[in-house]
């Protein structure tokens, strides 16, 4: 398995680039990340060019998700906002969060173009429709929304607090269910695979999640200190990235692991599957890494 880096960060942004967090791909062959410290977004285009959008000293950009096939949302943590950007990081759009010091952290866009995004100390999920309305629905316990993910129009959220769950709700109007993850695990990014399971990372245990169609859920051990922070799905399973050591894991349908090692400091954070197969890792020293 071949592993690209590729410097991203900009001189002068933070000790060797720390704060690079999130990363999204869009079908336009770019690759997308946020800049956490430095306030930035930033765009990599096919060929290799890099460009940066400003979000002001106040921000602090954390998730990025695809939107269509050449724009993604662009969380921004501090600011109590959503932004979409487009191509030549012009702002297509900005949503305000109704809820202050809500912290919004993830986003994800449905095929009916709908954004929801999740609201860490507001312990609501929220939703923008497509003519940029925004709705917040309460999740029903008591904790802070932080990984979301969707497959086709179900919506599945990851629920820290003294009660980890994984959430699920299908369309704005319908009850949200919760599947309780062990006690103290801290899940954090999550993701549906092919099959239909979902998969979170569990990142005070050093483990990942997998809970099945009937709701059963199987713990994934990884090494001690693995700390895993993102789940992608790809059509062999599931990536995870373990910030606490430098490398990421592969964990395929039939169970079967594989690991790959990052330099160290690396610290992987995000993680996205563009449309050739490549997946994306969002690195804290200031690097996008590209596996294939």
């Amino acid at each position: 398995m071949s592993v690209e880096l590729f410097p991203v960060a900009r001189p002068g942004d933070g000790a060797e680039g720390d704060g690079l967090v999130g990363v999204a791909a869009t079908d336009d062959g770019a690759v997308w990340f946020t800049l956490s410290e430095s306030g930035q977004v930033g765009r990599r285009d096919p060929d290799g060019t890099l460009a940066y959008l400003d979000l002001g000293p106040a921000s602090q950009p954390v998730g990025v998700s695809t939107a269509t096939e050449d724009t993604v949302w662009v969380v921004d943590r501090t600011g109590d906002r959503l932004m979409h950007v487009g191509s030549g990081l012009r702002v297509v759009g900005e949503v305000a969060v109704p809820s202050a010091g809500a912290l919004p952290l993830a986003a994800v866009t449905l095929p009916d173009g709908t954004t929801w995004f999740t609201e860490q100390f507001g312990e609501v999920l929220g939703r923008i429709d497509i003519l940029g309305r925004v709705e917040e629905f309460p999740v029903g316990s008591e904790g802070g929304p932080s990984g979301i993910a969707a497959s086709g129009d179900s919506i599945w959220f990851s629920l820290q607090g003294h009660r980890p769950a994984l959430g699920h709700v299908r369309g704005g109007d319908a009850a949200i269910e919760l599947v309780e993850l062990p006690l103290g695990s801290g899940p954090l990014g999550v993701t549906v695979a092919d099959d239909g399971s979902v998969w979170a990372a569990l990142h005070a245990v050093d483990a990942l999640a997998r809970v099945d169609r009937d709701r059963s859920v199987t713990v994934v051990p990884l090494d001690e200190g693995s700390s895993p922070y993102a789940v992608v799905a790809d059509e062999r399973g599931v990536w995870a990235s373990l910030w606490g050591a430098d490398a990421l894991v592969r964990v395929t349908a039939s169970g079967e692991a594989e690991r790959v090692q990052l330099p160290a400091g690396s610290g992987p954070c995000g993680l996205a599957v563009a449309a050739d197969g490549a997946v994306w890792a969002a690195l804290a020293s200031g690097e996008l890494a590209r596996f294939r």
